[in-house]
């Protein structure tokens, strides 16, 4: 399913999979997406961040969301 799971919560669930310290194949598998999905939407989310890699991914949601994928 390449893509086709575009609903609105697919950046959330991935960045809830990097927060948890999954890898792009488990968050992919997770998920029902490919490998190369996962990518895409991590690259798309490190650039709205202005963030450069995982750990610092992590941290900004640390920092911005509590550590949390779904702010309240």
């Amino acid at each position: 399913r390449d893509g086709a799971r575009g609903g609105p919560g697919s950046k959330r669930d991935v960045l809830a999979g990097v927060i948890a310290g999954r890898t792009n194949r488990e968050i992919a598998r997770a998920l029902g997406l490919s490998e190369q999905t996962v990518k895409n939407v991590l690259t798309t989310v490190f650039e709205k961040c202005h963030v450069r890699n995982r750990l610092e991914l992590a941290l900004f949601a640390v920092r911005h969301l509590g550590g949390r994928a779904h702010p309240e």
